[in-house]
């Protein structure tokens, strides 16, 4: 719709979010692979799986005794060989509750026949290989699979069905947000972080181990569906007044900083994710972690993009100008 349009009553717009990732392949044996020579591998592996009717799923939780499963596999991918680009979808099926659906013109519900299929929830995700570095663009979709599932799918795919790569490194683009903090940080004065306990297995176990044992008990005692955790080193509402350096603080923080950054899957573990501190030059300043990210948003009618090649379209212009900003 143009600006001078008027707008439609009939249509409802719902934002989606986009991020932006590097991705990185180790190769298995010939180390005369490059990224895209192993990524293209593997998306031509699955789109010819995809043609014989066989699809190939991957349950990400196969190893963890008693968690629901979590099925994944790319339900199309298109390679752009002109433009060096890779469209793709990935689908989750759904494990547990069957879903209900509510009739249009009745208020009860219905629940949907599982002997037809599994319910799905869909991401939809692009990759640029005209560099060295891979670049990720994959929507964000709170019920559905994530960036981490991505990274997990190609490892899967690339180590144990080809042999052609032996491990996987994916990493946030932030917007410096993490490296501006890491510089500039002089003393931790708050820290305000929101988690469920059951996402705790997205973090690394080592940090588990070393800052979130007790909220990992706790939760696992008393089954919460939320933990909030403030720890503050001034009084509220003061300035700073600080004159210890909170080491331990410090030290947490610096280090959590740093796994988000190198393995951006630990951010999944939380809802929220505040730091309050003192930089180099006495001032406070606010680091907040999921506003941090670097985003494409758009305003989106779901009901018009129906198309793998519309969601690209989506964010096709202003993704060409990041990869050419790297």
């Amino acid at each position: 719709m143009s600006t001078g349009d008027a707008p439609d009553p009939n249509e409802k717009l719902t934002t989606i979010k986009f991020n932006l990732y590097s991705l990185k392949f180790t190769p298995y044996n010939d180390a005369s692979y490059t990224n895209a020579d192993i990524l293209t591998k593997i998306i031509t592996y699955v789109t010819n799986e995809i043609h014989k009717g066989k699809g190939h799923l991957i349950d990400r939780h196969h190893k963890r005794i008693g968690e629901t499963p979590r099925e994944l596999f790319i339900s199309s991918a298109v390679i752009m060989p002109k433009d060096k680009r890779i469209r793709c979808t990935i689908a989750l099926l759904r494990a547990g509750r069957v879903p209900m659906l509510k009739p249009a013109d009745k208020f009860k519900l219905i629940p949907l026949d599982s002997t037809i299929g599994s319910i799905a929830e869909q991401t939809h995700f692009f990759i640029d290989y005209s560099k060295s570095q891979l670049v990720l663009c994959t929507e964000f979709n709170y019920h559905g699979p994530r960036a981490s599932d991505i990274e997990y799918y190609f490892r899967n795919v690339g180590h144990e069905t080809l042999r052609i790569s032996k491990a996987t490194e994916l990493a946030m683009f932030m917007d410096s947000t993490i490296d501006k903090t890491l510089a500039e940080l002089k003393n931790v004065l708050n820290i305000d972080i929101k988690l469920q306990p059951k996402k705790l297995v997205h973090l690394d176990s080592d940090l588990t181990g070393s800052y979130l044992t007790g909220i990992n008990s706790f939760g696992n005692l008393l089954k919460p569906k939320y933990i909030k955790l403030e720890a503050m080193y001034q009084s509220p509402g003061n300035t700073v007044t600080s004159t210890e350096i909170n080491k331990e603080a410090n030290g947490m923080i610096k280090t959590m900083l740093k796994r988000f950054k190198g393995r951006p899957f630990n951010i999944e573990a939380f809802e929220s994710f505040v730091v309050k501190y003192e930089d180099k030059d006495g001032q406070e300043e606010v680091f907040n972690l999921l506003k941090g990210k670097k985003e494409l948003v758009r305003e989106v009618d779901l009901k018009k993009i129906t198309k793998l090649r519309q969601w690209y379209e989506l964010i096709e212009t202003e993704f060409n100008e990041f990869v050419d900003s790297i």
